[in-house]
């Protein structure tokens, strides 16, 4: 293992040495924080929109408008409009509610912008007939245009629980609803479009997708991203206590990669996971900056879990337990972390490969699994590290002291992105992964170091300015040895002009083996400030898994 002040002189004496600068091209991908809110978060939750923090979101997604008759109408009349706050108005037409909330949050800050969430798992149920003929597409985005201008939304989120069906019993839904829905969305962005033209405005078309692999197949991905802003991808109850084939056993709410103890058979196993998630959708042509990955600020329970377990992981269980934050089974981040994470007989738990904590007690007998800062902390980074457009979450009232969203926005939004055009390499046939590094103009021409060591240890190295997030190792010292050679080609250099630069890793013609099959292979960058000194700013890690 090198020693830090190693380290520091190697790496102080190869930029030294190296005057050339990488002119990269510009085009950092958009850094979105996408959150909801639930109009009936200002009943028991009571957590209203003033609440929410502003300054750490980019948009905010109300849930839910309902639909009925072919239109949008309000889901909630009096939590939308009507509810009184200090200083609204009793005048007659005067508007109240979240709604004007939400127009005085906006005014509090002026980068945020708000978008309408029309269905919901609840409310999915007339989607089918809203878009099965062309005047039925037309009234429907018609409606929808009215309705964002008069209430003063900036865009639209469609969230129907799904085209072409496996939503809540009896809705209703036909073979073409997936076709039907593309139709519909090129009418409700034409008419965007042309709303927008007359009063300057560009209005956001969004969709929240399910994140399992039939979902996605039933969408006609390849024509409707060019026609969204972005895809919220639902990354979350991959699995809960609802018994089937894909949850015999207690498993992972959120799981960021698959778990090899998961004893459940494909695609349970292997595709209901974000990082497959993603590649799915990736592989059928969205680009990585319409892609944003939904974070769960609540965990799933399960009860009855098998006596026999120690752990409570992968156990067979009776159903959701009696208990919950709001409703049995459903618990909040905020009442996971003050009643349950190593409280009250619960022990906190962690899988090294899914990259999720849970929650067991085997005297209740109940199993939590859930996500904390260390798990939301984990996909922040796969998010930048492949390149995607941001963080999407469920729900503000579950994290009223922003412990989560913390970690979101300072990890999404301040630290310079390292992103590659591959999360996985084969085994089976060496291949290249291109990667990039993201800052802003005022890291133009600044060195930067990108080394790769495997994962597993972080927090990293203690460094001038911050921790460099991978700890030094046989691979960490390989990989500073051999900068810029054939493997690790422009790894040392000095950030382009408008503060980006390229590297790779090129493992063709080096021959990989099977004992790496399930590895990670991390790779941070360091932004030094001053060529001379170690004091920098790290990167996010990236990891890229070695598969068969």
């Amino acid at each position: 293992m090198r020693h830090p002040r190693h380290f520091f002189v190697l790496l102080t004496a190869l930029l030294a040495g190296f005057p050339a600068i990488l002119d990269a091209q510009a085009g950092s991908q958009p850094r979105r924080i996408v959150g909801y809110y639930t109009s009936w978060s200002v009943y028991a939750r009571n957590y209203h929109v003033a609440q929410i923090p502003g300054d750490k979101i980019t948009h905010i997604n109300y849930a839910f408008a309902n639909l009925t008759g072919g239109k949008i109408v309000l889901g909630d009349r009096y939590a939308d409009i009507d509810k009184f706050y200090p200083g609204d108005s009793w005048a007659p037409g005067a508007l109240r509610g979240n709604f004007n909330q939400l127009r005085k949050l906006k005014q509090k800050h002026p980068q945020l912008r708000t978008l309408i969430s029309i269905g919901g798992w609840t409310w999915s149920g007339n989607f089918s007939d809203a878009v099965l003929t062309p005047s039925a597409r037309r009234v429907f985005a018609q409606s929808c245009v009215d309705f964002i201008v008069q209430y003063e939304f900036d865009g639209v989120d469609l969230d129907w629980e799904y085209p072409g069906g496996g939503g809540l019993g009896g809705n209703t839904s036909r073979p073409q609803d997936p076709q039907n829905f593309t139709l519909f969305l090129q009418e409700l962005r034409s008419q965007l479009d042309a709303r927008g033209k007359t009063n300057n405005t560009r209005y956001l078309m969004t969709i929240a997708a399910g994140a399992g692999p039939s979902k996605i197949a039933k969408l006609e991905v390849e024509k409707i991203h060019p026609l969204l802003d972005w895809i919220n991808i639902m990354t979350y109850d991959y699995h809960g206590p609802w018994k089937g084939a894909g949850n015999p056993v207690t498993n992972f709410n959120a799981p960021l990669h698959p778990s090899s103890a998961d004893p459940t058979q494909a695609p349970f196993k292997t595709d209901f996971n974000i990082a497959r998630s993603v590649a799915l959708f990736l592989a059928r042509g969205v680009p990585r900056g319409k892609l944003q990955v939904g974070l769960a600020f609540y965990g799933r329970g399960y009860g009855g879990v098998s006596a026999s377990s120690s752990t409570g992981l992968f156990a067979s269980y009776t159903g959701v337990p009696g208990r919950g934050t709001w409703e049995n089974g459903v618990f909040d981040f905020d009442d996971i972390a003050s009643n349950y994470a190593g409280k009250n007989g619960y022990t906190v738990r962690r899988d090294s490969e899914s990259r999720c904590p849970w929650v067991y007690s085997p005297t209740a007998r109940i199993m939590i699994s859930y996500d904390d800062r260390q798990s939301i902390e984990d996909k922040v980074w796969f998010i930048k590290g492949a390149g995607l457009g941001g963080a999407m979450f469920w729900e503000f009232s579950g994290d009223r002291q922003s412990a989560l969203l913390d970690v979101v926005a300072s990890g999404i939004r301040h630290a310079p992105r390292l992103w590659s055009d591959r999360q996985t390499m084969s085994v089976q046939g060496p291949s290249r992964a291109s990667l990039r590094i993201e800052t802003d103009v005022s890291h133009a021409r600044r060195s930067y170091v990108v080394v790769f060591g495997l994962s597993g240890r972080r927090p990293g190295l203690p460094l001038p300015g911050g921790t460099f997030p991978i700890n030094p190792d046989p691979v960490f010292d390989l990989s500073l040895a051999l900068a810029n050679s054939s493997v690790f080609p422009g790894t040392i250099g000095v950030l382009g002009t408008d503060g980006s630069a390229d590297m790779a890793l090129d493992l063709r013609g080096q021959p990989l083996g099977a004992a790496l099959i399930g590895l990670d292979l991390s790779a941070a960058a360091w932004i030094l400030r001053r060529t001379a000194a170690l004091n920098g700013q790290a990167s996010n890690p990236l990891d890229i898994r070695f598969t068969r």
